[in-house]
Parts: structure tokens; sequence; C-alpha cells
């Protein structure tokens, strides 16, 4: 079961009232992985958005010559992860592992119900989409000092 409580420790949602987090927890459902469980892979279709619990999601690719798993992020309680599916009907363009722990929760919402949510309450919809802008700049701000990283590291920089 998903709390409004828990959900203050998820950072796209902590700085919400209680009323709307318990609207989001009640639209939510658990569910639990064991260590090595696909939650999803990447081409599958989305259509949901997940949030650690407990346990550990390490999300990646697979290597199309050789199956190995690359791993781009590991996740803890309180990550949010398929949260694009939120903004696009697109498949994932990345595979989540239930990883390192015997056993990984999730809370997981539906994008349809969620997307309804969010039409029917502006000034949810407002805080919950504004945290997840910073959110995915948060991110790709990272991504871009990584691949600069990995181009320095190659020499393939001219800076």
């Amino acid at each position: 079961m998903i709390t409004k409580e828990f959900l203050k420790d998820v950072e796209i949602f902590k700085a919400l009232p209680d009323d709307q987090r318990a609207k989001l927890a009640g639209l939510a459902r658990a569910e639990t992985f064991k260590k090595g469980d696909a939650i999803f892979r990447e081409r599958e279709s989305g259509g949901k958005v997940f949030v650690v619990m407990s346990g550990v999601v390490e999300v990646g690719r697979f290597g199309r010559a050789d199956g190995r798993f690359t791993r781009l992020a590991r996740l803890e309680r309180g990550e949010i992860f398929g949260e694009l599916a939120l903004v696009e009907d697109a498949p994932h363009s990345a595979s989540a592992i239930a990883a390192v722990c015997p056993e990984t929760r999730v809370g997981v919402w539906e994008t349809s119900a969620l997307r309804t949510l969010l039409a029917e309450d502006a000034p949810l919809a407002n805080a919950v989409l504004r945290a997840l802008v910073v959110k995915l700049s948060h991110r790709l701000r990272g991504a871009s000092e990584a691949v600069l990283t990995l181009l320095r590291t190659l020499d393939i920089t001219h800076a």
C-alpha cells in the first residue's frame, strides 16, 4: 500500500499538501519484484510511472550483440522512474531491473489515471509537473556531464 506519508519521501511529491498526496496515494498500488526481475524492458510500451518504495532498481540497456546489461542509473527509496510515460506515449528507452536486494517494492501509477487526476486538479498538476521538470533537468545535466567526461576520457573533445 502506498501512503501519503511515504510520498513525503518522493522528491516530486514532498512539497505537496497532505490532501494532494492522499489523492496520489489512492491511485497507486504496490508491486514486489525479486532480484533480477524486469520491472519493464526497453521498447515495451510505457503506460506506468513507478517509485522505489524499498530495495534497488537499476535502469540500463541490454547490449544487442552480447545481451549484457549496462547500468545507466541506480535508484533507491523515493526515486521516480518511468516518468516519461506521463508526458509522452512512447516505448521505454531503457530497462528497469530489481537489483541488489532479494526483493524490491515499487509504487505504480497507471498513466491514464494519473493524467485524469492532473487534468481535474490544476494546482496538483502544476506542482507535480513543475517538480518533474526540475527532476528531469537534473538528470539531463548529469547525463551531459557523463557524456563530457566520457569524451574527455576518449580524448575526443577539443576543450
